[in-house]
């Protein structure tokens, strides 16, 4: 028997996910769903597969073995508390939610339900991400900067503070999860924003630039930067301070770790979007987490990171986590 996959949210990220989930062997999309009837045509078309406008009706027609959630963080209803009340296991896209609460109400279901879950943090399935592990085992690290560069990404909704959280949440999140499968969990959160370039972009309301200053357990100090006003460039990744050693992690590209007279550089040597994928669909299987590197309670500890620094940045305060 195949394995029976549904899909929620047929918007760009979509297609990363479709095309690798079919891929893999013996897997069938069963069901596709998005508000926009054109997607669901197109998709249940292309797949074979049944299409819905409304997910509780796909959750009551269908027989499913998972299901992927990949709905902008706005969009989060009962998607991922009706599937745990099915005890479908779930993929979810990041950021997982826009309310703390919510998520660890979701979190605490599939703990007790003992559902599989995984969390669209890709970056951690690099190769090179494996590497750097290892190194910082061996040199830890002292400090650290982490940054997401750029322009403004297109859709409307991203730019609206009430519907993506701001770019530190929704798109810097990578470097926030980076940081805690490297250096671990954090204790305190400080964080500023710079806004005011953007005043002629339309319905703007998040941060135009923001930097947040985290103190882990381990006693690694780092600083994470997010831009999304910058026109002449940008730049994604980390560096790390070690006693011995640089790295410079280049987002999801290369990896150079630099010693005295001595350079190591690597680039990406995997399909990690793929590696996500196959890990999910492998953990559905054998009904139990192995292989999965970010489930959805450890998704939770990434997004609190981002929306307590939410909170420092509007008090001007520090955040302490218990």
């Amino acid at each position: 028997m195949p394995t029976r996959v549904g899909i929620i949210g047929l918007g760009i990220i979509s297609r990363f996910h479709l095309e690798h989930v079919q891929k893999i062997r013996g897997v069938k999309i069963a069901a596709v769903c998005d508000l926009v009837e054109e997607k669901v045509g197109a998709a249940a078309k292309a797949y074979g597969a049944a299409g819905y406008t409304d997910y509780d009706e796909m959750y009551r027609k269908e027989d499913l073995d998972c299901v992927y959630i990949l709905i902008p963080p706005f969009a989060h209803e009962e998607q991922e508390m009706e599937a745990v009340r099915r005890g479908i296991p779930i993929f979810v896209e990041k950021p997982i939610h826009l309310d703390l609460k919510k998520a660890k109400t979701i979190a605490r279901a599939i703990q007790r339900k003992g559902l599989v879950s995984c969390v669209g943090y890709q970056d951690r399935y690099q190769d090179i991400a494996d590497r750097m592990k290892r190194h910082l085992a061996r040199d830890p690290a002292a400090l650290f900067t982490g940054y997401w560069l750029g322009g403004l990404y297109s859709p409307m909704w991203w730019r609206q503070k009430k519907m993506s959280g701001g770019q530190h949440v929704e798109q810097t999140t990578h470097i926030f999860d980076m940081s805690r499968n490297l250096f671990g969990e954090v204790k305190t959160i400080f964080a500023g924003k710079r806004t005011g370039l953007m005043a002629d972009v339309p319905k703007y309301s998040i941060e135009d630039a923001s930097a947040v200053t985290l103190m882990y357990k381990s006693g690694v100090l780092g600083v994470i930067f997010s831009a999304c006003c910058l026109k002449g460039g940008g730049r994604v990744g980390m560096d790390i301070y070690c006693q011995n050693s640089v790295v410079e992690y280049a987002g999801r590209h290369s990896l150079e770790i630099r010693t005295r007279g001595r350079r190591q550089y690597r680039e990406v040597g995997n399909d990690f979007g793929q590696a996500i994928d196959n890990a999910f669909i492998a953990d559905v299987r054998s009904g139990r987490t192995a292989k999965v590197r970010s489930t959805y309670a450890d998704a939770v500890k990434t997004l609190e990171l981002s929306l307590l620094a939410t909170e420092s940045m509007e008090t001007g305060k520090p955040v302490h986590l218990k």
